[in-house]
């Protein structure tokens, strides 16, 4: 069990999701959990986890150049607004209080339960080291560890007017969702893997150039290694976004699910090609 900090304790998490599966009946948790897993799969098996930029992140075939470009518009299009999205999916948790899938006596706990295990998350991004308190600091979260990496660049993070239509497509279409709890809880489960693959390939081809471009933000993506100092744990972000996801799923919203869920990974999926096309 990795026991470096109760945002990756396996004990911790267990609790929290104990709980949220036990709000259902077992056949709604079932049937719940069938429909997530087809939305994960379709998630996994989308073009956009195939695309031949990640084999070209990972060949270390950019240019310190063209890897500028992509870091001006990946800023655009999740950096700068994930935690806004996080942040607004905890609060939005105040729905779970009506509804209909969740015992009634369960239901006002549900948002604290929620809440606590999506803070797990909105921890690691804003800085907090919860194995040693006295380390955390706002200047360690992923947002500021990102403008550090763009002033390192001699980025301006200021010119967003000067990303390409596709980033602002993605921050529009994540904007759109804010006041949805379950849309919201698709978008940043998508998202989550889109952070893992593309986070590991970028990071690949940034150290090429120099090995302080793999610490900061890159020391806190695609990364989920006990035997570090690391506070970041995506896969289990991931696995802990599905799951509410199942807890509130509403099988008459399916269809709106799946065009929600297309959407979007059709948008990071234009993003990547119009980055690998602005790096031929």
């Amino acid at each position: 069990m990795n026991t470096l900090s109760f945002t990756q304790s396996e004990h911790t998490r267990k609790e929290l999701l104990h709980f949220i599966q036990n709000s259902l009946s077992p056949e709604l948790w079932r049937n719940n959990a069938c429909a997530i897993g087809e939305l994960k799969q379709r998630t996994a098996s989308h073009d956009l986890f195939r695309h031949p930029m990640l084999e070209r992140l990972k060949a270390c075939q950019l240019s310190l150049e063209q890897l500028k470009s992509i870091h001006v518009n990946y800023f655009t299009a999740i950096v700068k607004i994930f935690t806004d999205a996080l942040s607004m999916l905890i609060y939005q948790a105040a729905a779970l209080e009506n509804n209909a899938n969740i015992h009634k006596e369960s239901r006002i706990s549900a948002k604290v339960y929620a809440r606590y295990l999506l803070s797990l998350n909105l921890m690691d991004e804003l800085g907090f080291n919860t194995h040693n308190l006295a380390q955390s600091s706002p200047a360690k979260s992923h947002l500021i560890y990102f403008l550090d990496l763009m002033r390192q660049l001699e980025l301006d993070a200021s010119q967003q007017h000067k990303a390409e239509a596709e980033a602002h497509a993605l921050q529009e279409f994540i904007q759109q969702h804010m006041h949805s709890y379950a849309d919201l809880l698709l978008l940043l489960a998508c998202t989550e893997l889109q952070v893992i693959k593309f986070s590991e390939a970028l990071r690949i081809n940034m150290q090429a150039y120099d090995p302080a471009f793999a610490l900061g933000y890159y020391a806190c993506h695609g990364i989920a290694d006990s035997s570090s100092q690391h506070l970041a744990n995506d896969d289990n972000h991931e696995d802990d976004i599905w799951a509410l996801l199942t807890q509130c799923f509403a099988s008459e919203h399916s269809q709106h699910y799946k065009k929600t869920q297309s959407q979007y990974l059709e948008l990071w999926n234009n993003f990547w090609s119009r980055m690998h096309q602005i790096a031929a």
